[in-house]
């Protein structure tokens, strides 16, 4: 099959909403940035009552959007899940790629692009020490991913930001990033932002994503919940993001139209970032899997997924022996949890440091603005690779 037929096939079985999303994301942040150029009293409108430095409005579309994903998850089954030998091996990988590479790669591109615009450079950084608790719910149910895993690496991630955050931030932007030694104020400020932020805008979707599903289980079982009522609720997530969107575009469109020639600059890092760390992420996992299954012995894999029966069509793909017997959605959710973040951290936590209309502020405002439309690419290219290679789950 040619890669002109294949895409062709990937989008006709994607759904409708994926296949409008695209178009409603680049609407949305068209009416954002219109609103936000022209209308004063608009931008104003979200300098009023906030939640942890958040305006009430944002903050009610970063909870929206997260309920639907949530309601998904098998909470019943998370200590099971969390016991599982496979699941913890994916915790490790996750934690390996997500804290230890993945801020490096950030700090590196930062320096490489902006090595001359210290303040923009430090709000690059924020972003790049930040894991995605929210976000990457909604790429992972576009790309077709593990919901549970994406879940509890969710959960995983969440509980370290309290933790790592602010030493982070003190590493990477103060005392390796040149700015001189951290005030103890500063580690105390840190840390009290992040563990609030954190905590609200993860637990209160958790919580609502939990509470509806087991009202659901409760009453009418989970066949029927996931069959009746989760038609209903799974479109509020798009919704939510839609509005989410609007309401970021609204409120620092007018600052990205005014600083567009640094925007720019401040795009090539994480631009690049998002690429690379998903590349790496997604090929060597794929790898690594299809390696390590062999060694194991599971050669029985190599059957059950139809590569024997299907001769031609295997060897027309050019892969070895062995690689089909990687997991499509294992893979898929480690590359979206590596290459999201948390930009509403980043922006709380450069805001709460450096004041709203501070270059930091501003380069914080950016990874928004990059990584909606890259991560949304990136998930119809998982959709493409899903279907151009072999794997054991697909």
């Amino acid at each position: 099959m040619s890669n002109i037929a294949l895409v062709r096939q990937v989008f006709s079985n994607l759904s409708w909403s994926d296949k409008l999303l695209p178009i409603n994301i680049i609407i949305a942040i068209i009416i954002g940035l219109v609103i936000s150029k022209y209308s004063e009293s608009a931008r104003n409108a979200f300098q009023g009552e906030k939640v942890l430095n958040v305006p009430i409005p944002l903050a009610i579309g970063m909870i929206i959007m997260m309920v639907p994903p949530l309601c998904k998850v098998q909470w019943e089954n998370m200590i099971v899940l969390f016991k599982k030998k496979n699941f913890r091996e994916q915790m490790f990988i996750s934690l390996v790629i997500g804290w230890v590479l993945c801020p490096f790669l950030m700090f590196g591109l930062a320096w490489l692009t902006l090595f001359d615009q210290d303040e923009y450079r430090i709000g690059v950084i924020l972003i790049g020490c930040a894991r995605c608790i929210a976000m990457v719910l909604v790429w992972n149910e576009v790309a077709g991913g593990d919901t549970d895993l994406c879940a509890v690496l969710v959960i995983i991630n969440s509980v370290l930001q309290i933790i790592l955050y602010a030493p982070y931030k003190i590493l990477f932007c103060d005392i390796m990033g040149g700015n001189g030694l951290f005030q103890g104020d500063t580690i105390s400020t840190t840390y009290q932002t992040v563990a609030q932020t954190v905590g609200f805008f993860l637990g209160v979707p958790m919580a609502g994503g939990f509470l509806i599903r087991s009202i659901g289980m409760l009453t009418i079982g989970v066949n029927k919940f996931e069959k009746n009522i989760m038609p209903f609720i799974g479109p509020f997530g798009m919704i939510g993001l839609l509005y989410t969107i609007i309401v970021i575009f609204i409120e620092k469109g007018d600052d990205f139209l005014q600083e567009i020639g640094t925007a720019f600059r401040c795009f090539v890092p994480l631009i690049s970032y998002f690429i690379i760390s998903w590349s790496v992420a997604f090929f060597g996992l794929r790898f690594w899997d299809s390696r390590r299954q062999l060694k194991l012995g599971n050669y029985d894999r190599l059957t059950t997924c139809g590569c024997e029966k299907n001769k031609e069509q295997y060897e027309s793909r050019k892969k070895s022996k062995g690689w089909c017997s990687a997991s499509y959605s294992q893979v898929i959710t480690q590359s979206l949890v590596a290459s999201s973040n948390n930009f509403e951290l980043s922006l709380t936590v450069a805001i709460a440091l450096y004041g709203t209309d501070s270059r930091q502020a501003i380069a914080a405002t950016f990874g928004p603005l990059v990584e909606i439309p890259v991560l949304l690419i990136l998930c119809f290219v998982s959709r493409f690779f899903q279907e151009k290679l072999l794997w054991k789950d697909v």
